[in-house]
């Protein structure tokens, strides 16, 4: 019998669900692969959604002891076929999904790139709601991801005198 979870269940879910069974026990081969064939599935698929969520997952391989920097390496380059992916279907949510991911990553370039593609987006199509919800994540953001970590401009401490 097909239940409802069944019918609407990705088809990158299973792989991860290996994938985190994989991390449980520290098997990183096991892991790993789980999660290129949930990649693959999701690059499979049209759009960005999978990419994000297979992206993500990817970061949790980052628990295996020596695995950290490939975990990161991985989520971020499933991050950014994810943002051109979005970026080409003209989808805000896709954009403003990646700029969260990049700056959970600690990418700022990356956060300020996302931003300048969706206020293009929000400029093509004039949608004067979308552009208030953009001005508002980007200043969130901007806060977040940004402004917090930016050194001075100078490159140097301010002295107090």
């Amino acid at each position: 019998m097909i239940t409802e979870s069944t019918l609407t269940q990705a088809p990158w879910s299973p792989h991860l669900e290996a994938m985190d069974a994989a991390v449980t026990t520290n098997n990183a081969s096991a892991a790993v692969l789980a999660w290129r064939h949930a990649y693959s599935a999701a690059l499979d698929q049209p759009g960005w959604r999978g990419l994000v969520e297979v992206a993500g997952a990817a970061l949790h391989i980052g628990a295996i002891p020596g695995f950290q920097k490939a975990a990161e390496s991985r989520a971020r380059e499933s991050y950014w076929t994810a943002l051109f992916r979005a970026r080409r279907q003209g989808s805000l949510n896709g954009v403003l999904d990646a700029a969260e991911a990049f700056g959970t990553l600690g990418d700022r370039v990356m956060v300020e790139q996302c931003i300048r593609i969706a206020e293009r987006l929000v400029t093509l199509t004039g949608d004067s709601d979308a552009a208030d919800r953009v001005r508002a994540l980007a200043l969130d953001l901007t806060q977040r991801y940004v402004a917090a970590e930016r050194p001075d401009v100078s490159g140097f401490a301010t002295l107090r005198r």
